[in-house]
Parts: structure tokens; sequence; C-alpha cells
């Protein structure tokens, strides 16, 4: 299950500190859940979340999408990747894969030290780049 979570304007203006003339914006954070947490996901699935949320991610001129790779145990058939490094792969795959248009910017938060990182990113357009310090800042956070 994909979910679309908005930062209410309170949030914004009062702990993030968004200025005024981007007020505007939405700050969406991407909440991914497994359904079924026995049953492996199949490739098709998260083709179809990542061309998903790039279509909302189009149809929402004024966003910024966050998210945050999750740590919880996952089975693959790679052992070398730490389950956070895993799902940032693929993401990062299946998005190059999807992206086709210009103007949209990928801003990496990476948190820890080697092993123990968390990973975290943000997509924007270029009319939003003034304020992705902010956006990183509000990453950051999230991750400790």
């Amino acid at each position: 299950m994909v979910a679309l979570c908005f930062c209410d304007d309170d949030y914004k203006q009062n702990s993030l500190h968004i200025p005024e003339e981007y007020a505007e914006i939405n700050i969406v954070d991407i909440n991914i859940t497994k359904a079924y947490v026995e049953k492996p996901i199949h490739f098709s699935v998260f083709f179809n979340m990542s061309s998903w949320l790039l279509h909302e991610f189009e149809m929402q001129d004024d966003a910024v999408f966050t998210f945050i790779c999750s740590t919880d145990e996952l089975t693959t058939n790679h052992p070398d990747f730490l389950p956070q490094e895993f799902r940032w792969e693929l993401f990062d795959r299946l998005y190059k894969r999807r992206i086709n248009a210009e103007g949209i910017n990928v801003q990496d938060v990476i948190v820890g030290p080697e092993g123990y990182q968390s990973l975290g990113r943000a997509f924007y357009r270029d009319k939003h780049s003034p304020i992705i310090n902010i956006i990183v800042s509000y990453l950051r956070d999230k991750q400790q």
C-alpha cells in the first residue's frame, strides 16, 4: 500500500519555517506499507508503484515528495545489502527508468556512519530549489 501524507500548513509555517512566498508548496511524505508481510513483492508491483508515484508528482506542480527507506528486516536474494540499501537501490533504479521530465531534481539525505545509515530522498522542481535546504533539514530530523 502506498500513501501520500501531506504536511499541514501550520506545521510548514511554524515548525519548518517555510518562507511566506513558498507557503503554497505541498511537502508530501511517501509511506509504503507491505500488506502481506510474509509474501515477497513482485518486481511489477514496484514498477507500478513507482509509475503511480511519478504520475502523482507530475500532477502536483507545487509539491516536494520525500521518503526515508525503512530499516525493517527484508528477505532478499542480495545478502550483501542492508534492507534500507536494497530498498534505496530498487527505488533509485525504478525512478531512473520512469523519469522523463526536465526540471525534476533529486536531493539525497544520508545520515549516520556506514553500515548504520538512514537513507532519504526529496524530489523537487527547479522552482523549489531555494527552499530545498529546509526540506533536507526536515528529512534529517525525521531520520534521527
